[in-house]
Order: structure tokens, then C-alpha cells, then sequence
């Protein structure tokens, strides 16, 4: 007889459970908290509802694309050794399709030439400072997409951007 009151409760728990996990992953109605009926808005919150909606920034249709570039990492070396490396993940932004395929024909070109130009950069730049300068990167990027691209391109998209020690107690 205790079997049965143990295993009785035991079910009348699960069930229980397996009721409010339900109730909490919003499959069931609450039965405690039961929707508010709608009550109908007044002139005044029309009237700022209209507002809202006819000021809210509405932003312009693309005029462009976005080209991914590959993951860049580059590494920086200090006295002879790679002492950390900097990941870059960005996108270039074409102005039309013909651009476009411009820019992805001469992909390995740019990033060629970016990290040429910031291994160097890095090696000075890390000797007097501990965090990366974002828009300086992103300026530098801009600089050897338009060497590369000249006026086909708009911009670069930075995505992100951070650096990683290789590990070693300095």
C-alpha cells in the first residue's frame, strides 16, 4: 500500500512538472494569468500611434552590396617571434553588380596588399600600446581597397576586429 501512495505521488509530481513546463514555454494558457481583454485606444493614443509611425526612421534601399572578405589573420611579430596575431573580419561595399564582380575578382589582390601593409604596422604599433585602434585599422583597410579598387567601391566594413596573445607569460 505505501508502494502505491509513493508511486501515486510520485506521478502527480511529474505530471505536475511536465503541466508548468508547459504553462512557462507558453504551449498551454496560463490559468492564473489569463489575457487581458483589448480595450479599444483612445483618439489620443491613435493620434500617437499615427505619429510614431509616419515619423519612425525608415532607412533607404541598398544602393550597394556587401562583399566578404576572407578571415585575415595576421601576425604580429616582435624580436624575431610571432608574440600575437589579429584577426580582421570585414566586408567591402560595391556600388552595383558590375562592381561587384570587380571587387571579388581581385579579392586575394586587396587582402594580399592589406596584410602587407599591416604586418609592419603591428610590429611598431604593439611595442607602445595594448589595444587595438579600430579606426585606424578601418582607415588603413579603406586605404588599400581604394589603391586596389579606386572608385569602385564605397567603403569598407569593419565587422570585427581583435587581437589574441599566443599564450605566453611575458
Amino acid at each position: 500500500m505505501k508502494r502505491a501512495i509513493v508511486i501515486i505521488l510520485v506521478l502527480i509530481l511529474v505530471a505536475g512538472g511536465g503541466f508548468g513546463g508547459l504553462i512557462m514555454l507558453g504551449i498551454v494558457p496560463n490559468p492564473f494569468n489569463p489575457p487581458m481583454p483589448e480595450k479599444p485606444l483612445s483618439a489620443a493614443e491613435k493620434a500617437a500611434m499615427e505619429l510614431s509611425e509616419k515619423t519612425k526612421f525608415k532607412p533607404p534601399p541598398a544602393a550597394y552590396t556587401l562583399i566578404k572578405m576572407d578571415d585575415m589573420v595576421i601576425p604580429v611579430i616582435i624580436n624575431g617571434q610571432a608574440q600575437r596575431r589579429v584577426l580582421l573580419i570585414g566586408r567591402i561595399i560595391a556600388t552595383n553588380k558590375e562592381d561587384e564582380k570587380l571587387v571579388k575578382a581581385d579579392l586575394v589582390k586587396f587582402q594580399d596588399g592589406v596584410i602587407r601593409g599591416l604586418v609592419p604596422y603591428f610590429q611598431n604599433y604593439f611595442t607602445n600600446h595594448d589595444m587595438l585602434d579600430v579606426v585606424e585599422i578601418k582607415a588603413r583597410l579603406l586605404k588599400h581597397a581604394k589603391a586596389v579598387y579606386g572608385d569602385h567601391i564605397q567603403g569598407v566594413l569593419l565587422t570585427n576586429a581583435f587581437e589574441q596573445s599566443n599564450g605566453r607569460v611575458q
